[in-house]
């Protein structure tokens, strides 16, 4: 690998990784929680599994492939089948944590975020649908299933099924 080759590179991961794609997606779960049947927005923790989850392309194509009527049940299922990748969901939520949180900033002063300090929730605001690139809409389309999936289980199951240490 040559220093330029090693230079694209990173530019590639700094496009994929950045704020205001994860507000987007983080967004986008959220608007999806708050779609289903629930009483109140999701906790905010549940936000630190998004990125993670949706930015890890073998992890990504698992809940792209996994209906979303299938639930987080079936999902865990799929993904430990190569039981690496499973147990792997942690080590990624703590590399991508100070991601997660700039993500998080970016949509609250972006006006697409809000975040209920008192109860640690965190509420989707109705902003118009953003027009994306075919490059994202699968990581938005796993947004999405996430928080349908998120929605019908406590916050203490998601991030059991997922074996993710809170």
């Amino acid at each position: 690998m040559t220093l330029e080759r090693s230079s694209d590179y990173l530019s590639e991961v700094e496009r994929v990784q950045n704020p205001a794609l994860g507000a987007m997606l983080i967004w986008k779960y959220g608007r999806s929680y708050q779609a289903q049947l629930t009483a109140e927005p999701p906790d905010m923790l549940l936000a630190f599994l998004v990125l993670p989850l949706c930015l890890h392309r073998p992890t990504l194509d698992i809940i792209v492939g996994t209906q979303a009527r299938s639930g987080l049940g079936k999902f865990c299922e799929k993904l430990s089948e190569r039981r690496e990748e499973l147990f792997a969901v942690h080590e990624r939520c703590l590399a991508l944590k100070e991601l997660s949180l700039n993500s998080l900033a970016f949509g609250e002063r972006a006006g697409i975020l809000a975040i209920e300090y008192q109860t640690a929730r965190l509420r989707a605001l109705e902003v118009a649908d953003p027009s994306l690139s075919e490059r994202v809409k699968a990581q938005a389309k796993g947004a999405e299933k996430l928080g349908i999936w998120f929605s019908a289980l406590k916050t203490s199951e998601v991030f059991y099924a997922l074996k993710v240490v809170a």
